[in-house]
């Protein structure tokens, strides 16, 4: 069927009646999942399938609208189970078709190089492998707590409280529900006609426009301050035209949730997470300023671990475009915990690319329909490489996302899906206490004695001092060709 295809799209292209482009290979795809998968209860062959976030264009000609849908299968899945033979979960993706929004089907060849959750990993080969149940910070305190104790009869029956009672350990099999964002690349060619624009799609900027944006964008400032130090902070990367409320309707569309009040309660749910080795939604931000001023709302997107997550902190400012309020924000990405980092005990590090944290909101809120304009402002005073409050670096082209918001009545939901049955996580209570015991058990034959706690408390000291010493790298989520290709456009 596809060399049929194949075949019809040539002799239309040859007859002048098709123009085709190409989409090229190892260009990335962010795509949404709309299905759910699980190592657990997933098996080979079983069909998955996610929606395009973001567009892509080539040459100024869109190609692969936001919305399309892609397809595929498990191609392959390692489960846990009772943790007799394995520790960790595995699972191999493959979408084979992309079906665009005109119902236009193309076969796709593309691996998985990304997930963005706290905990997955995804090797070369595009396997995303999961985390081991007992590497948790929790888990390896009780075991630093159980050399300790005595060993005998009633400090056995503490031991076991501990271990299986108390200390709370991450669900050690891969289970992506609807919502769950992937990136791929594709590992060959695609060819595609040129698309016409969605009819919800937000609009450019028009030259008239600019002028007058040029102007509020000259009083804007163009970083946030520590409020400690009054050390520069976080560039000034996006501004938003609307209400605060078409602000809210548009993050809780996209996904993202409202940081909650940083004080004690908040700080003691973040530290539970993290030793429990899971996320958290309201993990509240470290305060910035911008014109003396705290943030008016901080929006994040968290993941299945504390280490990342999405955020965006925003100011209203005076001025108005065309009536409207005008709100500045600055954006990044943490990308890993960072120790005795300039001063703190325990802070995260960000993705030196902050252009990417910048077009993920940005593409993120336009998805949902709420956004009717998005284009992309020079701002020449913005330095091209900078260092935050806390030491890390910050590389950007210089421009600012600016978005335009209005109302929606329907709009598209992250979680939206047409899947009616979801899947299992895992087994019943009586298999899932078994599992922890026997994955409890391999652990400590393995990891509880003095020779592997004294090298792993080294290679933690090491580690943490090698990080603290050198530049941070790069996020595992690489920037998408397609949001330079949209943003060069003029």
């Amino acid at each position: 069927m596809m060399c049929y295809m194949g075949l019809l799209a040539y002799l239309l292209c040859s007859a002048g009646l098709l123009t085709i482009r190409e989409v090229p290979a190892g260009t990335r795809l962010e795509v949404r999942l709309t299905s759910t998968v699980g190592t657990y209860a997933s098996k080979a062959g079983s069909p998955v399938s996610a929606v395009l976030i973001a567009p892509v264009r080539v040459g100024g000609e869109l190609l692969l609208p936001a919305g399309s849908v892609l397809t595929g299968t498990v191609k392959s899945v390692r489960r846990v189970g009772l943790g007799v033979v394995h520790e960790t979960a595995a699972m191999a993706l493959e979408f084979t078709e992309i079906v665009l929004p005109d119902d236009e089907t193309l076969p796709l060849g593309a691996r998985v190089v990304a997930v963005d959750n706290g905990r997955e990993r995804v090797e070369k080969s595009g396997e995303i492998g999961g985390m081991r149940m007992t590497s948790s910070v929790a888990y390896r305190v009780s075991g630093y707590i159980r050399m300790a104790m005595m060993m005998d009869i009633h400090a056995e029956l503490a031991v076991w409280a501990i271990k299986t009672l108390v200390i709370q350990v991450p669900e050690p099999e891969i289970y992506f529900k609807p919502g769950t964002e992937l990136s791929l690349t594709l590992t060959e060619p695609l060819p595609a006609r040129a698309q016409h624009e969605p009819e919800d799609a937000p609009r450019r900027l028009a030259e008239s426009e600019r002028d007058a944006l040029d102007q509020i964008l000259a009083m804007m400032p163009n970083r946030t301050t520590r409020p400690s130090n009054g050390k520069p902070s976080d560039l000034v990367n996006l501004m938003f035209v609307g209400t605060r409320e078409q602000i809210k309707a548009a993050f809780l569309a996209a996904g993202w949730s409202e940081a909650a009040p940083c004080n004690m309660r908040s700080r003691l749910k973040g530290v539970r997470a993290f030793v429990e080795g899971r996320g958290s939604e309201s993990f509240p931000m470290t305060h910035l300023l911008l014109n003396d001023e705290e943030a008016d709302m901080s929006w994040q997107k968290g993941l299945n671990d504390m280490s990342k997550r999405h955020h965006v902190r925003i100011w209203k400012q005076p001025q108005t475009w065309n009536g409207q309020e005008v709100w500045a924000a600055a954006a990044t990405r943490d990308i890993d915990f960072a120790y005795m980092h300039h001063g703190s005990a325990m802070t995260h590090r960000i993705d030196p690319n902050i252009d990417q944290e910048r077009d993920k909101i940005a593409y993120d809120l336009a998805y949902t329909s709420y956004v009717e304009t998005l284009d992309w402002a020079e701002r020449s005073s913005l330095p091209g490489v900078a260092r935050n409050g806390t030491g890390d670096l910050m590389s950007t082209d210089k421009r600012m996302a600016v978005i335009r918001l209005r109302d929606c009545d329907f709009p598209r939901l992250s979680t939206d899906s047409e899947e009616m049955d979801s899947l299992p996580v895992h087994g019943r209570m009586g298999q899932r206490f078994l599992r922890r015991e026997i994955l409890s058990m391999r652990n400590d034959i393995v990891r509880n004695n003095v020779y592997w706690r004294g090298y792993e408390g080294v290679r933690w000291i090491v580690t943490s001092v090698r990080k603290r010493n050198r530049p941070p790298e790069v996020a595992d989520v690489a920037p998408n060709p397609s949001f330079t290709r949209f943003v060069s456009l003029r």
